[in-house]
């Protein structure tokens, strides 16, 4: 009994991914961002109009094709067209920041992974609402799943959150927004009950309530404007924000400082010619100073690789880093497809109360040895919950999990000391609810959705 109770509750969590962000409406338009992370290395990538693109086929051929209307400058730790963030030549500023609970819309569009649906914006659109208004004209076919927080100089504002396979848009026009690693719905909710803030905390709630606590002035500078960011930064000993970031959309210009080179250095989109017989150029972000150079296949396959290996999956890389850098046709990438599939897994509960805590395992050594090597948290918000696995590896499995009722981080149990409120694969137990092998929980196929009651 012991045993089967340590198999549900040695859950590893996974590490808390941050960002923070906010837009000042003011004199200044400003937009600034952490980029919290593992690793700090990047370039800066200057993008030029008039090149016709593709989506790469991560998951088959029905991708997105455009021709870039505008340049930008982005910045990027991917490679070219998978950016983490940049700002087009008619001011529209596109940003993401991590969202653990995101499952994107399905609407049978053509299709495009989720940073570069960052590209694709700034290539094409002028302002926020002209992204808003086209919003559901691609299906995003994501490896990680973030949400989009956008700004442009018509003092308009939006954080774009994908929700249970649905679009959710928070549109302002107002002295400021803020976001952090919830979507926007939840994070004003929290705003709303919980006014007193340790400025210590570096939860995503919490941080998005330091902010807006301290956005409430009449201007703000570039200067104090990293001040701001610097009330939310992480300095954790494998986990700061390597990146800080300031735009000043009025004028095209932006500012950012690394952990790796403090020194703010100063990037003004006016030194630039987009001109589609132009060179592409990229600065490395950590340098002393920033310096545009031509941008060869070279360079962008050491940024691909160090991304891929630090991300941990599998791609065709050279077919990769050949379109990053000519991704005027439609490429697949057969080792992606052949490594992994999305899963979508609903929990069904009887009571709406507490968090899901789940993990999922592979083979019966790390079943017996209590292994999960994906885990996770999700709160219940109405009796079916749903998880979207993007990316998930192909081969057997099984999942188990267990709903944490009064949120004390414990399995709850009957009066015969069996564990209650939980849920396996393939709804399996043994007499009297007793937690199933194995065998009995394992997934064999590849299926697309599962659902898990949960009693």
């Amino acid at each position: 009994m012991k045993k089967t109770v340590l198999l549900i509750s040695i859950f590893i969590y996974q590490i808390s991914i941050a960002c923070s962000a906010f837009y000042f409406n003011g004199e200044n338009k400003i937009f600034a961002k952490n980029f919290d992370w593992g690793f700090g290395q990047g370039y800066l990538i200057k993008n030029i109009r008039g090149q016709q693109k593709y989506a790469y086929g991560f998951r088959g051929n029905n991708v997105a094709g455009w021709t870039s209307k505008f340049g930008s400058i982005t910045f990027n730790q991917n490679g070219k067209e998978f950016p983490y963030g940049g700002i087009n030549e008619k001011g529209l500023v596109v940003e993401q920041l991590w969202l653990g609970n995101t499952e994107y819309q399905e609407n049978n569009n053509k299709t495009i992974s989720e940073l570069e649906w960052i590209q694709y914006q700034l290539d094409n659109y002028e302002n926020v609402d002209e992204v808003i208004k086209n919003i559901n004209s691609l299906t995003i076919k994501p490896i990680a799943r973030i949400h989009y927080f956008l700004a442009d100089k018509n003092g308009v504002s939006a954080v774009i959150d994908f929700v249970n396979g649905d679009v959710k848009i928070d549109r302002k026009q107002d002295k400021f927004q803020v976001i952090t690693n919830e979507t926007s719905e939840d994070s004003k909710k929290y705003y709303d009950f919980n006014k007193d803030i340790n400025p210590n905390s570096r939860s995503h709630f919490d941080r998005y309530c330091i902010l807006r606590n301290n956005l409430n002035v009449e201007n703000l500078s570039i200067s104090e404007s990293f001040k701001k960011l610097n009330l939310v930064k992480e300095d954790e000993p494998n986990y700061k924000s390597y990146w800080s970031i300031v735009y000043d959309i009025n004028k095209l210009e932006f500012y950012f400082k690394s952990v790796d080179n403090s020194e703010i250095k100063k990037v003004s989109l006016k030194d630039f010619s987009f001109h589609s017989n132009s060179n592409t150029e990229f600065s490395l972000i950590n340098s002393n100073k920033v310096n545009f150079q031509p941008y060869s296949s070279n360079d962008n396959l050491r940024l691909l690789t160090n991304a891929i290996e630090m991300m941990r999956i599998e791609i065709n890389i050279e077919k990769g880093n050949q379109h990053q850098m000519n991704p005027n046709e439609i490429r697949v990438d057969e080792v992606f497809q052949s490594k992994y599939s999305d899963l979508l897994i609903e929990f069904v509960t009887k009571k709406v109360k507490g968090n899901i805590w789940f993990t999922v395992i592979k083979e019966e050594d790390n079943f017996k040895n209590y292994k999960g090597f994906i885990s996770g948290i999700l709160p219940v918000k109405s009796n079916v919950n749903r998880k979207m696995l993007y990316v998930f590896p192909r081969g057997e499995f099984a999942v188990a999990c267990f709903q944490d009722t009064d949120s004390n981080s414990k399995i709850d149990k009957n009066f015969l000391g069996i564990p209650i409120n939980t849920g396996f694969s393939n709804n399996k137990r043994k007499f009297f609810g007793i937690p199933p092998n194995y065998k009995s929980a394992l997934i064999s196929d590849q299926p697309k959705f599962l659902k898990i009651i949960v009693n």
